[in-house]
């Protein structure tokens, strides 16, 4: 029985799991057959809709996810509708996806962009807007397919929001199974989703992009984030502190590129710690820090799920920290030496929490950073302040992260902003490092299929004789 035939939206209630992921993938094919005809016009119009839509009820949506999740808040949650929006767009808007997209007559060589597929999308709760959003803009800008499975703390805002771009889309030509949602799946039902599908798009917990990764089929995934933060000493101190602390409170520091942890020298410990209070970070004494570890993590020492994107004033209540009352404290400044799990501190904390490390020197600042990333977030970002190249040279080149940020707030940087040529994105590849295909910020480019097409030349490559040339190899990059 051919099920996407002989069923249409309004009876998907009444199918069983197997028959309803059958019915979209059935679906999903059909739409693939009919975007391979689509022109670079056609897309662009539609990927401009699906901006659009989220941008104009960003207020909205922004309102249903913190309502619905209990995480964020909804001013940040706006802002990152809102930039989202218009960064992705505006990064995707002249970009060739469509037909022949390079061509090189000298060489001989063009290159003809081809979809990869249904991509099946698992969107986190922490992002369940502009992840869903970003996905679908990427698939069909290169004419794929989308099959997003929300996350069952946010299905209703990631269904929400996939009903407006489906209603957008829809006005400009866009078939009816090319942006489609499994709702109220398990974890079995989404890896049947992602076994079936050509190309899958992982973001969210380790678990599921390990699932993603094990089904056999071609994966972009995500890995964990810890960002480590040095200040360096020709930093300016008090914008570095301002960036850090806004990127840390943002979302209440649901984002999982914001910084988690503070690494200085000693010569500039005194004034950086001053600089935090006075800005409104409260550094608990050591009574108050085990008060927060016993509020904030588990036994495994993984944190709980009641402090992921709190306030610092409901995460204060709940541990039993008394703030003061005349200040505006705007997150916790916990001093830390130790980096492992038996330091819980030292870990990604996903809410308005900073470890502060205080090192001898520069170089000792630049192996805590490193040791951070090697016992959580290989390969996702790593953060500098500094007013010294070489510095911020020397750091980098230590770090094993994709992304290496410099005088910036890390959360709302990683992942492309205007003051950065970064990829806007909401999905940030790890590398190797974090066992992931890419260390790219993932964008549409990574969802086609590129078919080359090799023309004879009349002059062929001359290397008869390249081994007989005494010169040192590397001599023209000396």
């Amino acid at each position: 029985m051919n099920i996407a035939q002989t069923k249409s939206d309004m009876e998907l209630k009444d199918l069983n799991k197997r028959e309803e992921i059958e019915f979209v993938l059935e679906r999903a094919n059909k739409a693939l057959k009919e975007l391979e005809s689509f022109t670079q016009v056609q897309v662009d119009r539609i990927v401009k809709a699906l901006a659009k839509i989220v941008h104009e009820n960003a207020e909205m949506l922004a309102e249903e996810a913190v309502l619905e999740t209990g995480m964020g808040n909804v001013s940040d949650k706006i802002i990152k509708n809102k930039t989202k929006s218009e960064l992705i767009y505006h990064n995707l808007r002249y970009e060739k996806t469509v037909g022949i997209i390079e061509d090189n007559p000298v060489q001989g060589l063009l290159t003809i962009a081809e979809p990869v597929g249904i991509v099946a999308a698992i969107i986190p709760c922490t992002n369940p807007t502009v992840t869903a959003m970003s996905n679908a803009m990427f698939c069909i800008k290169t004419r794929n397919p989308i099959i997003i499975a929300p996350h069952p703390r946010a299905k209703k805002v990631t269904e929400h929001t996939v009903q407006l771009m489906k209603e957008a889309g829809r006005a400009l030509g866009l078939p009816s199974g090319a942006i489609q949602i499994l709702m109220d799946s398990s974890r079995e039902d989404i890896q049947t989703l992602m076994h079936n599908s050509n190309y899958i798009l992982a973001t969210g917990g380790s678990g599921m992009v390990k699932a993603a990764y094990s089904s056999g089929k071609p994966s972009l995934g995500v890995g964990a984030g810890n960002v480590p933060c040095v200040i360096h000493r020709s930093a300016n101190i008090k914008q570095s502190v301002a960036d850090i602390i806004r990127s840390k409170t943002f979302d209440n520091g649901l984002i999982c590129a914001s910084e988690q942890a503070v690494i200085v020298s000693q010569d500039i410990s005194g004034v950086v710690w001053d600089e935090f209070k006075r800005q409104g970070a409260f550094v608990t004494n050591v009574r108050e820090k085990l008060l927060l570890q016993q509020a904030a993590f588990g036994e495994d020492g993984h944190v709980l799920p009641n402090v992921i994107g709190q306030s610092a004033e409901k995460i204060a209540r709940f541990a039993g920290i008394e703030l003061p009352k005349n200040i505006d404290i705007r997150l916790f400044l916990v001093p830390t030496e130790g980096i492992g799990s038996e330091y819980p501190f030292s870990s990604e904390k996903m809410s308005p929490i900073l470890a502060f490390y205080i090192t001898p020197d520069f170089e000792r600042s630049i192996e805590f950073a490193s040791r951070l990333l090697h016992f959580q977030g290989a390969g996702h970002t790593a953060s500098i302040h500094t007013n010294d190249r070489e510095s911020a040279l020397q750091f980098a080149h230590k770090m094993k992260a994709s992304r290496v940020l410099v005088n910036q707030p890390a959360a709302t940087s990683s992942g492309g902003a205007r003051h950065n040529r970064l990829t806007p994105t909401t999905t940030l590849g790890c590398g190797s490092w974090g066992g992931n295909i890419t260390s790219d910020n993932i964008t549409a480019h990574h969802l086609i299929n590129k078919k080359r097409v090799a023309f004879r030349v009349r002059v062929p490559l001359e290397t008869e004789n390249i081994f007989q040339d005494d010169e040192p190899a590397v001599s023209e990059f000396a």
